[in-house]
């Protein structure tokens, strides 16, 4: 799969178009994001239940990873999101 894609640079000057009061992240809290870039908020009875879905007994076989994120990042993000449904894993291990 392969197209042309034409940037768009963002309106100079003006209104920005970041608003504080709209959108999905609310205050101070911590989100999930899983392997096929679905975001939720994340709670202990989220992390519960997503331990039971994916069978997971033994809580010390989980691994953390923190990732640096820029643009070559997001680029491979964004290619990998339209080729694969494990995004996060085909970028960043």
């Amino acid at each position: 799969m392969a197209s042309p894609m034409t940037y768009v640079a963002p309106p100079s000057g003006g209104k920005p178009l970041v608003s504080n009061e709209d959108g999905f992240v609310k205050g101070v809290m911590t989100y999930m994001v899983m392997d096929d870039l679905v975001v939720t908020p994340m709670s202990t009875i989220s992390s519960i239940t997503l331990l039971n879905k994916f069978n997971i007994k033994e809580v010390g076989s989980l691994e953390e990873k923190v990732v640096s994120f820029g643009l070559n990042e997001a680029v491979k993000l964004l290619n990998a999101s339209l080729k694969s449904k494990k995004v996060l894993t085909d970028v960043f291990l």
